[in-house]
């Protein structure tokens, strides 16, 4: 794994490995089972596609093409570090693992942008927006729980996932909201911002 040789790092990835293989394996386990497929890239890309349908639908063009494009550079520059990172020749490509693991960056980046364009701006009360926030983090934990039990992934690997869907999605928002006019009348397409 790529991190900073820590002993405080160390404990806590085989803390946490510990506690949430444990609570895989007993009864509450089966809570984590619709995670198992849904952690999938091939899920994560599928959803991202329905969100940017969905903004479609909604008369967002510019975003649709924005949320299709920022995910897809998304996939590249993960697969690009992956291969710098992790890629050697042993009598034979080989590849160690996925850093950051792409379908969790997906995920977060997609949780991200439904967080910040469409639960903040619903028409409800305060702490009902909270609450769906919570609830879309405790998504994403159940997926980086899954995601834990199936490839032995460490937490912070997952903690760095989410980081980097972060700022990858602050610099795309804000390249979207300072350009997006711009954009909006060089590709000649009508809708909202």
């Amino acid at each position: 794994m790529l991190r900073f040789n820590s002993s405080v790092l160390t404990l806590l990835d085989a803390f946490s490995s510990i506690i949430i293989q444990t609570v895989a394996s007993s009864k509450l386990g089966i809570l984590l089972q619709p995670s198992y497929f849904l952690k999938s890239f091939w899920v994560a890309w599928v959803c991202l596609i329905i969100w940017a349908l969905f903004l479609r639908a909604l008369n967002f063009k510019v975003g649709f093409w924005w949320t299709l494009a920022s995910s897809s550079v998304l996939i590249i520059v993960s697969w690009g570090w992956s291969l710098l990172t992790f890629f050697y020749w042993d009598n034979g490509p080989v590849m160690l693992q996925m850093m950051p693991p792409v379908a969790n960056v997906l995920w977060a980046f997609l949780l991200f942008q439904i967080q910040q364009i469409m639960v903040v701006r619903l028409p409800l009360a305060h702490w009902f927006k909270k609450t769906l926030g919570v609830l879309l983090v405790i998504f994403w934990l159940f997926l980086t729980a899954a995601s834990i039990v199936d490839h032995d992934l460490s937490t912070t690997t997952l903690v760095g996932a989410a980081l980097f869907a972060y700022v990858f999605f602050r610099l795309a928002a804000g390249l979207y909201i300072h350009n997006g006019k711009r954009w909006q009348q060089f590709f000649g397409v009508d809708g909202k911002i």
